[in-house]
């Protein structure tokens, strides 16, 4: 199992490779950019301690410098490059830990082909789920793991409406990460920065904020599993 340094090292080394940040001169109080080019997503960026680094294809490069003037300005130059380039910004909240309480509730770990689990997991995702099943067998809450880098997985969690308010998005996530760390791999959890709800889920297992991500996504996406991230948020 990773120890907080390493797992946080981890966590950075892999967005940095999946968004081409240029993460080794992340610093506090300072914004690095760099040109990459990356598919649909024009500008990438990570803001993490009072500091970010930027990526940014080189096309836009002077039109981003143009409104960058410090982290604090970062949301509002990549709101001129989304208007411009006629694309979106996102933003979302990067999460990971390795303190993670023990679920509060009963998991059963199922297959992600089971055909209880619901539509969003079913040939989507591969490898097991933890959910919560209901004294009927029906599958309330589940969490699944995104696989797209070997040293790390990535936490979805879904809580069917009825179910929702009694603590099983937690149970389920506690229980994803607790098995990730203990495989030696990093737990990452993204979800929206205005999804207050997934935030709480999130602090009350040990996933504590690792950073804030931003990215501008154009409509004509060629690469649609990169930019599927900045779409994509955990729910609960």
């Amino acid at each position: 199992m990773l120890d907080l340094v390493d797992n946080e090292a981890v966590v950075l080394a892999v967005l940095g490779d999946r968004y081409r940040l240029p993460v080794e001169r992340l610093a506090p109080g300072q914004v690095a950019v760099a040109e990459a080019a990356q598919p649909g997503m024009p500008v990438r960026a990570l803001a993490r301690r009072g500091g970010a680094v930027v990526a940014v294809a080189p096309a836009w490069r002077e039109l981003l410098h143009q409104h960058l003037d410090g982290s604090a300005s970062l949301g509002a130059a990549l709101d001129a490059v989304a208007g411009t380039v006629g694309g979106q910004h996102f933003s979302w909240v990067a999460r990971t830990g390795v303190a993670i309480a023990p679920p509060s509730a009963e998991v059963t770990v199922l297959d992600t082909t089971d055909p209880r689990l619901p539509e969003w997991v079913i040939g989507h995702f591969s490898g097991e789920a933890w959910v919560v099943l209901g004294d009927d067998g029906q599958v309330l809450s589940t969490a699944v793991l995104k696989r797209y880098d070997d040293r790390l997985r990535e936490i979805s969690v879904g809580t069917s409406e009825a179910a929702r308010g009694r603590g099983l998005a937690k149970a389920v996530t506690a229980a994803a990460a607790r098995a990730v760390l203990a495989e030696g791999r990093a737990v990452l959890y993204n979800h929206d920065a205005t999804n207050h709800t997934s935030a709480r889920v999130a602090e009350a297992v040990g996933l504590h904020e690792f950073g804030r991500c931003h990215a501008v996504v154009t409509d004509t996406d060629p690469d649609p599993g990169v930019a599927d991230d900045a779409r994509d948020s955990t729910s609960t």
